[in-house]
């Protein structure tokens, strides 16, 4: 089981495995790169732990990667910018 908060950030690794066949997998993996859990769930119109869920399998599979979020060199505007784009996913869902 893959453990996603809901500020991850996402990255789609390219040259990996063919692309899921189902739908709802393919539509993630469009939408995933350089947005949040909380960003794509809001995009897809899907519950976040649903979303979660089909990330981690997503993940499992090679697809995706976790990129740190942050570390404790990151700046005030690095937080900043997480935590809004956070919230802007979260009030569209």
């Amino acid at each position: 089981k893959v453990e996603l908060p809901f500020e991850a950030t996402l990255r789609r690794e390219v040259g990996g495995p063919e692309d899921p066949t189902d739908a709802n997998l393919l539509r993630i993996l469009e939408l995933c790169d350089k947005r949040s859990v909380a960003e794509v769930s809001a995009h897809v119109h899907m519950p976040i732990g649903v979303v979660r869920v089909l990330l981690g399998d997503l993940i499992e599979l090679g697809h995706v990667r976790v990129q740190a979020t942050l570390t404790a060199e990151s700046s005030q505007d690095e937080r900043r910018e997480l935590i809004e784009r956070t919230l802007r996913g979260l009030r569209s869902l």
